[in-house]
């Protein structure tokens, strides 16, 4: 099935996002509803088999919605329609990943990495020789998973922890990145490298490309919770992996700032931050119609979410009228802080107002709960950003390290 740009941008009605809301007798619940419709205009394969298979089974490892993901068409979501993607504005594709956390949190987490190591490679493409736009336009089409190095687990969110050399018109990478989302199932990592010339040289930053398949490339277990065990976040290995220069993003080279890399975490927090509030929200809408849950309880969790994703969406829309840099994301950062209080307060009140016996025979409930919690683990680290938020308001330069 395929949609027009016209009709993927076209508003929900409210009948519409009746119809389209999520599962179960009676009534449709209002709470999400655009979200829902949104997803089931861009890719409908997708909404139909998160509708249809369990939370337990989605959040476990070897599902298959990273695969119903790619078919759908999922990996050239926000990808410009001139390379073959979508072209999904920042605002819907927020709507859609809120849509998906509801249903597969470990899903919006991993394929928001995805998205981040796409953005970025799009940023610098455009930014770089002409040659590097087929590139991109190739991995559209074949409708190639890419895992993300750039958010490294320690240290400087920025500052690659992957070395390459040049040797012989390759490049050979070592390094590892953990955890690294879809690990089993990407096709290409995309890696934030420090390149030298050779052996011992000066260190300049690029973006590499990294075939899952090349000899030197390994998968180790790391991540052994079953919160988010879907997103197949393990390390990934690199060990004298040599590719070829044209599988090296030369435009990062021209980016000493990381700007292109700053649009990138433009999208992640964005998608990551409206993901964790599709967890959140299919807690809070549990709580709809409960006979003993008071009206007033539901609209102050509910309030929590839709405020959050008010400011989220504001952002996006920023970002969609062509707004980048430290201003932009600054607010982004100061939308992630007081996202992490408003997901607290309205997973714990929903926790609460549903009761121990549900907290004991459906397991759902506290794993949502936990994977709410799990927000504020991610890049920056929260010292980092109050201490980057704190200087650029100081009027000093913004930066993510």
């Amino acid at each position: 099935m395929s949609i027009t740009a016209e009709e993927r941008s076209t508003p929900t009605t409210d009948s519409a996002a009746e119809s389209t809301a999520g599962p179960g007798p009676g009534p449709e619940p209002r709470l999400a509803a655009r979200e829902r419709a949104t997803l089931r205009r861009y890719l409908p394969a997708l909404a139909d088999y998160l509708e249809a298979t369990p939370l337990a089974v989605l959040e476990s490892p070897g599902h298959d919605a990273v695969a119903v993901f790619k078919d759908a068409g999922g990996c050239g979501l926000i990808a410009p329609e001139s390379l073959g993607g979508l072209g999904a504005s920042a605002v819907d594709a927020m709507d859609i990943h809120r849509a998906i956390g509801a249903q597969s949190p470990s899903l919006a987490a991993a394929v928001t990495m995805h998205h981040l190591s796409l953005a970025t490679i799009v940023e610098i493409a455009k930014a770089g020789p002409e040659e590097e736009l087929p590139l991109v336009a190739g991995l559209i089409e074949q409708k190639a998973v890419i895992a993300s190095g750039f958010a490294e687990g320690v240290g400087s969110t920025l500052v690659p922890s992957v070395d390459a050399y040049y040797d012989d018109g390759d490049y050979v990478i070592n390094g590892s990145k953990k955890p690294c989302s879809l690990s089993s199932s990407m096709d290409f990592l995309a890696a934030s490298v420090a390149t030298r010339e050779k052996k011992g040289g000066k260190t300049r930053k690029a973006v590499a490309l990294v075939p899952a398949t090349m000899p030197g490339v390994s998968v180790r277990p790391f991540w052994t919770t079953p919160i988010l065990a879907g997103a197949e976040s393990e390390e990934v290995v690199l060990e004298d992996v040599r590719i070829p220069v044209a599988l090296t993003m030369i435009g990062a080279l021209d980016d000493p700032d990381g700007q292109h890399e700053l649009t990138g975490f433009l999208w992640f927090g964005i998608l990551a931050s409206a993901g964790y509030i599709g967890a959140a929200t299919a807690l809070v809408e549990r709580l709809v119609g409960h006979p003993k849950v008071s009206d007033g309880v539901y609209t102050t969790a509910a309030a929590e979410l839709e405020s959050a994703m008010a400011a989220l969406e504001a952002v996006a829309a920023a970002l969609d009228r062509g707004e980048k840099g430290a201003d932009v994301s600054a607010r982004l950062l100061f939308c992630r802080i007081a996202l992490r209080g408003a997901l607290r307060r309205a997973a714990d009140a929903a926790v609460t107002a549903l009761g121990g016996i549900a907290f004991i025979t459906d397991p759902d409930v506290a794993y949502l709960q936990s994977v709410v919690s799990a927000f504020a683990f991610h890049p920056p680290s929260i010292r980092e950003t109050e201490a980057s938020l704190a200087a650029y308001h100081r009027g000093e330069a913004f930066s993510l390290a």
